[in-house]
């Protein structure tokens, strides 16, 4: 079996061309990815992504998890599967992907390096849209005894964004405690961020892989959604530990970052 492994960031996944045939039955695909996306006995990602064909778009964009869960979309993901389609010609360089998030249109782009702008949709506030028991904005939370400040929207998949004024923090504890709360029946994704007037810092805490990830691109988004609502920033560039991405919101959320393919590899032997 063929694949690709690319990276949006250092946030890096493993691709598998199913446009033409599929190769993972669907009941295969959650032990798959778990097992894929292993760093010890896969090849090690931060999530599968299956292409495949579709009727409504130019292709459609299926994305696992670590955990074996599916997710409805991923910002870093679909760059790099953008950029795929792009170079596999199954798209031109402006194209619309299916997701459980719905279409997303993308424009794809070389100038020395890879890039692609996602309309990432308009962010989600409302609770029953995050989805969330109530709406989350400016909710307590106590961490060690001090205070933090949450703030909920849904880009596609839910995130929690949390402004600190240092970065110097145990986000895998702090990120795991917020993941679980009761208030999401889904659990959350989360984001810690900081603003220097200019830019935005973030760390991430990802659901599915639970763990940090070097880069979030819905995480990103929902920062600067976030921050648009408080007055702060509606767009911005947000400093991701691999690399920066490009944020604008405005009916919708554009996204502009890059996509890098690493390497295409067979697999020998693997488990479905």
């Amino acid at each position: 079996m063929k694949f690709s492994k690319m990276h949006g960031n250092g946030n890096d996944f493993v691709l598998i061309d199913e446009f033409h045939r599929i190769l993972v039955p669907e009941e295969k695909k959650a032990g798959f990815a778990r097992w894929l996306c292993n760093r010890n006995f896969g090849v090690g990602a931060d999530g599968v992504i299956f292409v495949q064909p579709s009727e409504i778009a130019d292709a459609k964009f299926r994305f696992f998890n670590p955990d074996g869960s599916e997710a409805k979309m991923c910002g870093n993901g679909i760059r790099c599967f953008s950029r795929y389609l792009v170079e596999e010609g199954y798209a031109g360089n402006r194209l619309k992907a299916e997701t459980l998030a719905g279409i997303k249109e993308l424009e794809v782009y070389f100038d020395g390096k890879w890039w692609v702008k996602v309309d990432m949709g308009k962010p989600e506030f409302n609770a029953a849209k995050i989805p969330a028991t109530r709406e989350i904005w400016g909710y307590n939370f106590n961490a060690n005894g001090k205070n933090l400040k949450l703030y909920a929207v849904n880009t596609g998949v839910p995130h929690v964004v949390i402004f600190v004024e240092s970065l110097d923090l145990d986000v895998v504890d702090l990120g795991k405690r917020i993941r679980f709360l009761d208030v999401f029946p889904e659990g959350t994704n989360v984001n810690f961020a900081k603003y220097d007037g200019s830019r935005f810092y973030v760390r991430t805490y990802e659901r599915g892989v639970e763990n940090e990830t070097l880069s979030c691109g819905t995480g990103s988004v929902a920062v600067v959604a976030v921050a648009k609502r408080l007055g702060i920033a509606e767009k911005a560039e947000v400093v991701t530990k691999g690399g920066v991405l490009k944020i604008e919101i405005g009916e919708t959320a554009f996204m502009t970052g890059s996509a890098t393919r690493v390497f295409d590899g067979e697999l020998k032997e693997y488990e479905i």
